[in-house]
């Protein structure tokens, strides 16, 4: 019976076209420290770093949960990106909330404890930066933002607030915070036109060119899905995520425009496409691919 249940779970483990609901991990999946391959001055901005939409969404049923891996366990296979909703229900709460982004269904996480988890990571992993984006909810709003900004000074020896994008030199052991529509505390980010309404567009390779310059240029630019009250995440997922394993597996092989692909910020990822993001060569300014300028002639 042991057996049996041994190989059944190696085979749920199994996960393909950049999809997994399986909350199993293996150490032979952990990407603990893979940032320390990268050069010290690559700016933020021209890494490829796997995300997480709605991180921490883990609980609620169909319309909720987005993820199937806890904060500690994205944070070992590679995840570096991480996108979370939080606020209070009532004005006297001491700590904020996570909760879901539509429904505000509580995820069992403080904000407080989130950033503890984050940051042992980062005292364990030292060559590694952490970038989150905080969402509020309208609800007592001005109230948490005053329990932000408490949150921010006892850590700012520990975070990037600034509005310019870092070199990694400078947040390696760091939180950078990414500003959100409700929270506008951190590196300036814009989203990316690989998606539009959920759906991959037909010309990508053209929209990373476009994306090329502006990455280089110190601009983070984040792909994330948008869902509703009343989408189906994990269906989402499973036709979605094919789609962005197949354009990281062309980026990799014969882009001209390699490892141009910025924050990629999805539901239930697997870890072959977690790997496979992160495999990616950080962007380089066209300059610098190009060689030497030609001696040929062009027509006159």
């Amino acid at each position: 019976i042991d057996l049996q249940l041994l190989i059944l779970l190696l085979f749920i483990n199994v996960s393909s076209g950049g999809f997994n609901d399986n909350r199993i991990l293996y150490r032979s999946s952990y990407n603990l420290a893979w940032m320390k391959s990268i050069p010290d001055e690559t700016l933020i901005s021209a890494i490829s770093i796997p995300g997480t939409h709605e991180s921490l969404s883990l609980k609620g049923g169909i319309f909720t949960k987005s993820q199937v891996w806890k904060l500690d366990d994205q944070l070992r296979v590679g995840v570096r990106y991480f996108d979370v909703y939080v606020g209070i229900w009532f004005k006297h709460k001491e700590h904020i909330y996570v909760r879901d982004s539509h429904w505000m269904r509580g995820q069992d996480y403080t904000l407080d404890e989130v950033l503890k988890i984050i940051f042992d990571y980062l005292k364990a992993y030292k060559t590694e930066t952490v970038l989150l984006k905080v969402s509020l909810y309208k609800h007592y709003k001005d109230t948490v933002l005053k329990m932000m900004e408490k949150l921010l000074e006892k850590y700012k020896s520990e975070i990037w607030t600034e509005l310019t994008v870092p070199s990694l030199k400078q947040v390696r052991g760091k939180i950078v915070f990414l500003q959100s529509d409700t929270f506008t505390r951190g590196a300036k980010n814009e989203k990316s036109l690989f998606i539009v309404k959920n759906k991959l567009v037909d010309n990508v390779e053209e929209e990373v060119k476009k994306m090329k310059s502006r990455l280089c240029d110190r601009r983070i630019a984040v792909t994330d899905v948008i869902t509703s009250y009343f989408d189906h995440a994990k269906k989402l997922a499973r036709e979605l995520n094919t789609k962005i394993n197949d354009l990281v597996q062309k980026n990799s092989e014969d882009s001209l425009n390699r490892g141009c692909l910025g924050v990629i910020s999805i539901d239930f990822p697997s870890v072959e496409l977690i790997k496979k993001i992160i495999d990616l060569k950080p962007c380089q300014p066209a300059s610098t691919e190009s060689g030497p300028p030609s001696t040929e002639s062009g027509p006159t």
